[in-house]
This record gives C-alpha cells, structure tokens and sequence, in this order.
C-alpha cells in the first residue's frame, strides 16, 4: 500500500538543508503561471518552524492559482446565457422599442455588469484633493474583463465563441473521439484568447488573429503538427457551421489555417510490418483473444477499432461487415480469408447474434468518455508486441516504427505484389478514395474479384520454416 504522506509536511519540500514552501500548480493554470510549481524559501532547518511560517505563503500561492484559473475563463456559463437573451431583447428594441424602454433596459445591464465587476473586489485607499482620502472599490483584473465581455454581449456587440458549439456538436456525425477533438481545440482557443487578452468573441477572431493562434499552439503545447492540424480543422469545420447561422460569421477563418509539418525522412516513416515481424507477432506467446485480433488484422486489413467493434450478427455471407472508421462514409464488406475461417467460426460459437466477437475488450464504461473502445486493445497490442522484440524506434524518437497499423499496411503491401488491383484494395481496406463499393447482396463484379483475391495473401510459415521477404525496387533505409 502506498504510504500516507506526513501532514507536517503539506506544502513543504527539503531544499538542502532548509524547508521551503512548495505548492502544485493545476495544468490548466501553468500556462499562464508560468511554472507547474511555486514555491518560497523559509530560510530554516526546523520542521516546526516551518510550519509556523507556511500559511500566509500558501494562501498567497492559491490566490495566485485561482486568478489564474479564473483569467482562463469568460463569464459563467449562467452569466452568459443573461447576457445572450439580453442581446436579444436589444436587438428588438432598437428595431421598435421607446426611449424609456432603452433606458430601463440600460439600468438593468449596468446593475449585472457591475456585480459581475466587483465579484471579489478589494477596497483601497484614495486620496481626494479636497476631501482627503476615502475607500473605494477595486475589481480585480480578470472580473473587469469578464464584466466587459457580459456587456458586450447583452447589448449585441459581441458573440461568445462557443455560443452554438452544442449546437455544432449535436449535428455532427462523427466518432466520439473526433467529437473530443472539437471540445478540445475550442477549449485551446478560449485559453489562447484569456491569456492573450483577446475578447472570446466571434467578432475578434480574424484570419491574422486565427494564424497568431495556430503559431502559438505550435510554439507551446507540445503537440506534434499532425495533431494540432487536426485541432485547426475542427476550428474550420465549427467556423463553417457558424456561418448560416449567426452575423457575426461571415467568412470561416480557419480555412487552410495549418501548422507545417517537418519533413520526414524515410527511416522515420511509419512502415508495415515485414514477413519476419508477422511470424514472430502470430508465433509469439499471445493470449488467444491477441493472437485471434492480429489474424483479423493481418488478413483482412481492417483498423483496430473496427475489428474490437464486431459482433456475432457482423459475420454474414462468408464476409466480415466492418462499420465506417475515420473518413468513411459507409461500412463495407469483406470476404473471410481462408486461413481466418477457423478463428471466425470459433469466435461466434456458442454466442447468440448481438453479442461482442472480443468481449475480453468491453466498451469503455465511463459516462461521457470520448476514448474509443480499442484503447486500451492498442495498449495491450503494445505491450505483447515489445514482449517480442517487435520494434523500430529511430534515434532519440519515443514513437516505434511500427504499431497494430502495421497489419494494414502489410495486408495492401503483399496484396500489391499478389497484383490485385489498386481499386479493388482499397474498397477491401475502405479507403477514402476507393472507388469501388462491395455490395454483397448482388454479388456484383466486384464482390467476385474481391472473393477471388483474398487468398492470394499469404502469411509467412508459421511452421519453423525459412521466412522470406519479397525484393523491393526502391531500397529500405
């Protein structure tokens, strides 16, 4: 069990031989903080006295976090919806409200700003050059500005950004992973605009301010530039969305908005696995629900998602259906390889016509998770594969050469040198560009060729015989 920590030592770290205040910063306040640890010296060696000594620095360091976390934020979400309906009761009266009308409307969005504005305020001393000094009130900075956005909003001056992201969300048709995407590229971008002191408003967000943006993601978040691609595109896809649908859009901004990406070298390129890796994968010491996922992997070039995804009523007419991954836009058809009939026909044994092919991966059963059900397959894929030695790490690169994606690719390799056609792979592996749909139910032209090509892939001997890997035109670094 792991040990309690020592509550005379909250807050506190040994720093040589002297006690010195520490605390964590959240990781959503280090970006404006500036460190995720902030500490104070207490200049003694004395446990006691350092306790002694530590509270008014804590204190101080919380205040610190807490404006900081507060700066990441606009008004609430409550204060923001007062702040949207009264934008529209401005809207309506300007088009035919009175005078009176326009004032008490007015008194009612001063009162609502001023509370917002002097939420937490300290008083200060002033000095009169008559009257002498007196007390007033000082708002803190980041309630100043959110006082400023609510009244913005209420008299139709400004649009939060995120006022239709629900809206947006709710008709996308995409995985729960790309939806996670859309929440976090807006979350990014309401960060970069709090700690940047741009208004979080439509109306601020311009094609320079949408580049300033993407070269600050790429300067401080640490992702890699296929990643913070994907964040602009989402940005994009919102931006579009908004453009029917609000004044404040009138052009999507984020439009090729892209973060460069270095040019990789070959030696660094993810690759398929070779003839000698499959073996060692298929051969190795896996469970029996592993070795069952890698047979469906290597010979049906299917994503891991869509194949911990299959059910008992997927297996039809000698086939696999897969459901649609990433850009497809419907699920597809392939036919079982000879050699994967056997897992198939014992994998749905016994097992009634919903049920899950790989109930050993059960879906995630956390409520609102975005993860996809093959998460924690993909984990344990990579930690079998390393238990063999199958790995291609380049230089000081964290990432292998080689992951379950591997099995696709190798499965489009040997069925190019088997020489089915382009076309006819890519409807098998349900590429975007595919241009051929296997449609089962006529048994058309297609379905035929495709029947006919599966068994042209052949594993590599799984006996202890020789494996050999077919020659290449263009060399392997």
């Amino acid at each position: 069990m792991p040990r309690k920590p020592d509550p005379q030592k909250e807050y506190l770290e040994l720093h040589g031989t002297q006690w010195r205040v520490s605390v964590a910063v959240p990781a959503e306040a280090r970006r404006v903080v500036g460190t995720g640890r902030l500490r104070h010296p207490l200049g003694t060696d004395s446990l006691r006295t350092a306790n002694l000594l530590k509270k008014p620095h804590v204190e101080r360091f919380k205040r610190r976090i807490a404006e900081a976390v507060a700066s990441m934020r606009g008004p609430s979400k409550t204060e923001l919806r007062v702040a949207i309906d009264l934008g529209k009761i401005a809207a309506k009266l300007r088009r035919e409200g009175s005078a009176e009308e326009w004032q008490a409307f007015s008194e009612v969005v001063y009162e609502q700003q001023a509370e917002i504005r002097y939420k937490d305020a300290k008083w200060i001393t002033l000095e009169d050059p008559e009257d002498g000094p007196f007390e007033a009130e000082e708002a803190r900075p980041e309630q100043a500005r959110k006082a400023d956005t609510f009244s913005d909003v209420a008299y139709g001056r400004a649009t939060p950004i995120d006022i239709l992201h629900a809206d947006y969300l709710a008709q996308l048709d995409v995985t729960p992973r790309t939806k996670a995407d859309d929440e976090r590229a807006l979350k990014f971008l309401l960060q970069w605009c709090a700690e940047q002191k741009v208004p979080a408003t439509l109306e601020r967000i311009d094609k320079k301010q949408a580049y300033a943006f993407a070269d600050s993601l790429k300067a401080t978040s640490g992702h890699k530039p296929v990643t913070l691609n994907k964040y602009l595109g989402r940005l994009s896809s919102y931006w579009q969305f908004l453009i029917n649908r609000t004044d404040a859009v009138v052009q999507n901004v984020f439009e090729g908005v892209t973060v460069r990406k270095p040019k990789k070298r070959a030696a660094e390129k993810e690759r398929p696995f070779t003839n000698r890796e499959v073996a060692d994968l298929l051969l190795g010491p896996a469970t029996p629900h592993m070795h069952d996922l890698m047979m469906i992997g290597a010979l049906t070039g299917a994503r891991l998602n869509a194949i911990v995804e299959l059910k008992v009523s997927d297996v039809r007419h000698k086939c696999l259906f897969f459901n649609p991954q990433k850009k497809e836009s419907a699920g597809r058809f392939v036919p079982i390889h000879p050699d994967l009939a056997p897992v198939i026909e014992r994998r749905i044994a016994g097992k009634a016509h919903g049920d899950d092919l790989f109930p050993e991966w059960p879906p995630v059963k956390k409520a609102g998770s975005m993860r996809e059900r093959s998460f924690k397959t993909s984990n344990h894929f990579t930690e079998y594969r390393r238990t063999v030695g199958v790995a291609d790490v380049v230089g000081s690169s964290r990432r292998s050469r080689v992951n379950f994606h591997s099995f696709r690719r190798w499965f489009i390799s040997r069925m190019q040198q088997a020489g089915v056609a382009p076309d006819l792979i890519s409807g098998i592996v349900g590429h975007a560009n595919g241009s051929i749909t296997l449609d089962v139910y006529s048994e058309g032209p297609e379905m035929r060729a495709a029947r006919r090509a599966m068994p042209k892939l052949r594993l590599p001997p799984l006996d202890g015989s020789p494996v050999t890997e077919p020659m290449q035109i263009r060399a392997q670094e």
